[in-house]
């Protein structure tokens, strides 16, 4: 143990927790990731659904045809998924889990993930 964790501090053990995150999926916003475990744990405590609303940016490899990643995706999740404005990503937007990001996020052409989340549902 090193002289900071024996001294009561938690901060090692977080940036154990998001070098951890970040290596288990390295083109995910470590920051967006947490932020929805959060939502998820707070959100049992009350009434209506006990995942976040999510909006994920998702970036692909380039040359990869980004209509065809949507009607994929509309097909495969019950959510909205879209063109982003700058027509560069795609635009996933719903009601998410961790489970769920972790499934959309899947695709081995996938570069890059940012976003936001928030525990309102509407």
């Amino acid at each position: 143990m090193t002289e900071q964790t024996t001294s009561g501090s938690i901060a090692p053990y977080f940036d154990q927790f998001f070098n951890q995150i970040k290596n288990v999926h390295p083109k995910i916003d470590p920051e967006l990731l947490i932020r929805i475990m959060l939502f998820e744990i707070n959100l049992k405590k009350f009434v209506g659904p006990d995942i976040p609303h999510v909006h994920l940016d998702v970036q692909y490899e380039q040359g990869v045809d980004l209509k065809q990643k949507q009607e994929e995706a509309r097909d495969k999740f019950p959510i909205e998924v879209t063109t982003n404005k700058w027509g560069d990503g795609v635009i996933f937007s719903g009601l998410m889990g961790i489970r769920h990001i972790e499934k959309v996020c899947a695709d081995p052409q996938i570069t890059k993930v940012t976003g936001t989340a928030t525990p309102r549902h509407n």
